[in-house]
């Protein structure tokens, strides 16, 4: 029986002996794992980078195999497949533009694709100039290499926002709010013509016009903010085009009730009449007031427009500051929208009649021939 053993035991040793000495030597001539040691360049969109990966040419030769039996770069050259890692997130796409094994480097361009936009609006956002990341390459849907470039050592950081391109756009706004806040303190670009109690011609601030150009100025500051962070140009979407739409909509009805109206909006003034533009005495109180009231005190259609315009441009302000991209609005938000604005147009017919109403009884007023006395002989 003890010969028994012995025999089995040097036979189950001449058959494990090759496996177990194969394993051994595998572990010990198995290549140093590659480790990201550095990055030359900016991480910013449309940037040129180069980043050298230690022990990259061993790593290419265990995974891609000898060199005389590789047919490429697209087919069995693992180095050529690497992609960017920001944060654990793979760059999709963005293979390298140039290998290096001789001195261990990567070049790539770090470009927006639809395969991984949506992983650069998750690295871009909330909006702010630089942040720290976490770089590293790997293939995709494989663990990234082993990093240097982390967040507690040495950082890699993401331009968000280039600060020069941010300060000509800034420039570009600042001009153009300028302009426009001294137009509208000097002439009537964001006012309407009323009529006053003793038929005094007069101007008053106008509710679709103010909103019609505080949409403009929204959309255009948060068109320039997606378009320098993300480069992307094509952000409008029909639901912006849809709130545009409304905002031109209403001034446009505005226009046309007044143009039905009497004299205030037609018909040239008469001698009687003064219509005399004088610069308004800019004030809070005064600007508030006459935006929620009409001739006959505060109204709840201009307030409720008022309200749900400031509401829509604070949650779109938030939406562009989180996501870098254009909300999108559902359809009952824009019909909530529409329907402000059209209970504000249609509270202006009233509003029109009684001022035409006025407007006559003035006339007949000044038309009736003055009575004489006569003074008995």
């Amino acid at each position: 029986m003890n010969r028994f053993l012995v025999h089995l035991s040097a036979w189950l040793w001449v058959c494990l002996a090759p496996s177990v000495w194969a394993q051994s030597t595998a572990v010990a001539t198995a290549p140093p794992a590659p480790v990201v040691s550095a990055l030359i360049g900016e991480l910013e969109i449309d940037r040129i980078i180069e980043v050298q990966v230690d022990h990259l040419a061993d790593w290419n030769l265990a995974i891609g195999g000898p060199a005389s039996t590789r047919a490429g770069p697209a087919s069995v050259h693992p180095a050529w497949q690497l992609v960017p890692y920001l944060d654990g997130r793979a760059l999709s796409g963005v293979t390298p533009l140039a290998v290096d094994l001789g001195q261990s480097r990567l070049q790539f361009h770090l470009r927006i694709t639809q395969q991984n936009r949506d992983t650069w609006t998750h690295l871009l956002s909330p909006l702010t100039f630089q942040r720290a990341v976490r770089f590293s390459v790997g293939l995709e849907q494989v663990d990234p290499f082993a990093t240097d470039l982390t967040l507690t050592s040495r950082r890699a950081l993401l331009t968000v926002i280039n600060w020069r391109w941010l300060l000509a756009a800034v420039l570009i706004v600042a001009v153009f709010s300028m302009a426009f806040c001294a137009l509208a303190m000097h002439t009537t670009l964001l006012m309407e013509r009323c009529k006053l109690l003793d038929e005094t011609l007069s101007h008053r601030f106008s509710l679709a016009k103010v909103q019609l150009a505080l949409w403009f100025f929204v959309i255009f500051g948060a068109f320039l903010v997606i378009w320098l962070a993300t480069g992307n140009f094509d952000t409008l979407n029909s639901s912006i085009l849809s709130t545009l739409s409304i905002s031109a909509g209403t001034a446009l009805g505005d226009t046309f009730v007044k143009a039905a109206g009497p004299s205030t909006a037609t018909s040239a003034p008469q001698a009687t009449q003064t219509d005399i533009f004088l610069a308004p005495r800019w004030t809070a109180r005064r600007f508030m007031r006459e935006l929620v009231s009409d001739d006959e005190g505060c109204s709840i259609a201009r307030f409720q427009m008022l309200a749900w315009t400031v509401a829509l441009v604070i949650v779109f302000l938030a939406d562009v500051f989180d996501d870098l991209q254009m909300p999108v609005f559902g359809p009952e938000l824009l019909y909530l929208l529409g329907l402000s604005t059209g209970t504000y147009v249609a509270h202006r017919l009233p509003e029109m009649q009684r001022d035409r109403q006025r407007s006559g009884a003035a006339a007949t007023a000044l038309s009736k021939p003055v009575s004489s006395t006569r003074t008995p002989p």
